[in-house]
């Protein structure tokens, strides 16, 4: 039987037509996402899956307890308020964010997606950003108190809702591989890749902070960390790690921290969206 699929695909070689590929670009992705959760789930047998949520704070009782303690008065609440306003507020034109991107409601739950029109990955706060831009507001921008509060107030409105990423086609994957080299890729003085603390050696310490699970990471952004006194978009925490291995960090809502935050929701494919949450 092999031989005679191995001939089958020559003879189709010499006339010119195309041999079918052992796997399609959704089973592909579907294969690679099945072996990054499996590396996870052997590493902590006593997580439930659908408890990767919580990040670090899943991995004890004790840590748990500390989340639990954190989410009593949410600090975030106030700007989830100030997003709302931010939505339907008329920007320069006249228009509404809401008239641009539709109801809030469900809306996070909508990204990333992949664009087949310009082949490309599509993120939330971008979207956002570019609707602003359009309507004349130059104050909604990627380091803006705006965008955060903004992204804030989207993700509560997708609370309870799952990630659902599809990977659709060819050139969808390719974007989908370009993530999944981003986070295995080394950078930097410290020659450290995403996968080095947040995969191989999750649930270590590094000096007084516990590396959390690489599982679950978009479902809860934005955060409010407590270092950091406010909220910190998914792509933003993205950068603040490239700068810890003493790289460059790309662009904020580039092609690159797009395509591995495609990667990594992918991999958080039913997971409930729980952001925006309180991290360290």
């Amino acid at each position: 039987m092999k031989k005679t699929i191995t001939t089958a695909a020559m003879l189709a070689l010499m006339l010119g037509a195309p041999v079918l590929q052992a796997a399609d670009a959704p089973a592909t992705a579907e294969a690679q996402a099945k072996e990054f959760r499996d590396f996870t789930y052997k590493r902590f047998p006593d997580i439930k899956p659908a408890d990767y949520i919580y990040g670090v704070y899943a991995l004890n009782e004790d840590y748990r307890s500390q989340f639990d303690a954190m989410n009593e008065f949410p600090p975030y609440d106030g700007a989830i308020a100030q997003g709302k306003e931010l939505w339907t507020k008329p920007l320069a034109n006249g228009k509404s964010l809401q008239d641009c991107l539709g109801q809030a409601k469900g809306l996070r739950a909508m990204y990333p997606f992949f664009d087949s029109a310009t082949n490309k990955v599509r993120v939330l706060e971008a979207d956002v950003i570019q609707c602003a831009q359009a309507y004349g507001d130059d104050k909604i921008k990627a380091k803006s108190k705006e965008i955060k509060n903004i992204s804030a107030y989207l993700s509560s409105e997708s609370r309870g809702l799952k990630v659902d990423v599809s990977v659709p086609n060819d050139k969808a994957l390719a974007a989908f591989e370009d993530g999944r080299t981003r986070f295995y890729q080394k950078t930097g003085q410290l020659n450290l890749s995403c996968a080095d603390c947040h995969q191989y050696h999750s649930g270590q310490r590094a000096r007084s902070e516990t590396l959390s699970p690489s599982i679950g990471k978009t479902a809860h952004f934005p955060s409010w960390r407590l270092k950091a006194d406010g909220l910190v978009p998914l792509h933003e925490r993205l950068s603040g790690c490239v700068k810890d291995t003493r790289a460059k960090p790309y662009a904020l809502y580039g092609s690159e921290f797009s395509n591995l935050e495609y990667f990594l929701a992918y991999i958080d494919n039913g997971l409930v969206i729980t952001g925006p949450a309180v991290r360290k």
